[in-house]
């Protein structure tokens, strides 16, 4: 049987003969670009499209990427599950990256290896830049090296300086404890606390949510029952069987504090259909500041930012992008603070 050669692929000096133009009118049409130089017309833009699908042209990721040294991707990094305000940043990003013909990919990290394979993402470049959400198991010495060796890197982060790359403070644990104090203040005592799976591993330090909920406890003279403290957070339904389970037994607590808006959402929920009282007979507070949080009866206590809005990180990102050298460090802020609505 004769071997028959493949096709020779078309390349973008064929678009531009077939369809009148220059390679460089070409060249921006297929990038994506809308910002930079003058953009084509529409018909010229329309003709060189119709030129691409009559000759079957696909563009070559892989040698464009060698040949710039660039990915054309940027990263969102952040602990599985995401959330409301992580996929509202993971919009923003995708529109400012669209802008600039480039692509962005969204990294959930969970498990033991997580933080191995998040790094060899960034080591091996197979992005351009990244964004890494609080929580990521990530050295602060391998990203100082990564961001001199170049690595555009945003960092949302309480304690990490920023040594090559910008950090973004959020202050969770201070606003994490004015959500317990809030109760407290109240006359609660027996405050229960919905937190994520792992959350308490012996492997790795309690986290910011619950390091606040027991520190404020203990401040107060008040024991943390070890029974009170719920890995059920990142299930709805879970959360809700839990508070309906807590709201059964003999000495029942008085007040939720949960690590998401969506559980907290689900024990006010759970505490109707006990025919418990929202605040009167359980006090539930989330943290997420959510939408849906002020749209239950009653509205729901929480902590977060008060605007889901990143703009400014996302523009600091791609600043990074654009400088053809290294830029200094920055802290900017996306500040946390307690809401105080009907439900605490």
């Amino acid at each position: 049987m004769a071997v028959t050669e493949p096709p020779e692929r078309p390349t973008q000096r064929d678009i531009a003969r077939r369809a009148g133009v220059s390679t460089a009118t070409v060249s921006y049409v297929l990038s994506g670009r809308r910002g930079g130089a003058k953009p084509p017309p529409e018909e010229t833009r329309q003709r060189v499209l119709r030129a691409v699908a009559e000759m079957g042209y696909q563009v070559d990721h892989a040698g464009r990427s060698l040949r710039r040294r660039r990915s054309g991707l940027v990263a969102l990094m952040y602990p599985a599950p995401s959330s409301p305000w992580s996929d509202r940043l993971a919009e923003q990003m995708q529109e400012a990256s669209a802008e600039r013909g480039l692509g962005v990919v969204a990294l959930p990290m969970s498990g033991a290896a997580a933080g191995e394979a998040l790094l060899r993402v960034l080591r091996e470049r197979y992005v351009d830049g990244a964004v890494l959400l609080p929580d990521c198991p990530v050295d602060p010495e391998e990203l100082a090296v990564l961001a001199r060796q170049g690595l555009s890197l945003v960092v949302f982060d309480d304690d990490l300086a920023p040594e090559g790359f910008d950090v973004v403070r959020q202050d969770r644990a201070r606003a994490c404890r004015d959500a317990v104090e809030h109760l407290i203040a109240a006359g609660h005592r027996r405050i229960a606390y919905l937190g994520h799976p792992g959350e308490d591993s012996r492997r790795t330090a309690p986290s910011v949510k619950l390091s606040s909920y027991r520190q404020v406890l203990q401040e107060n003279g008040i024991c943390a029952a070890t029974d009170l403290v719920l890995p059920v957070a990142d299930s709805r339904s879970q959360a809700y069987a839990a508070v309906r389970d807590l709201l059964r037994r003999p000495d029942p607590p008085t007040a939720v504090v949960s690590a998401t808006d969506r559980a907290a959402i689900d024990a006010v929920w759970a505490a109707r259909d006990h025919g418990v009282p929202v605040p009167g007979g359980l006090a539930v507070s989330g943290i997420g500041n959510i939408s849906e949080g002020l749209v239950i009866t009653p509205a729901l206590t929480t902590v977060g930012a008060r605007e889901f809005d990143f703009s400014a990180q996302v523009a600091r990102l791609f600043e990074r992008l654009d400088a053809g050298a290294p830029l200094d460090g920055e802290v900017m802020s996306a500040r946390w603070e307690l809401i105080v609505r009907d439900s605490a």
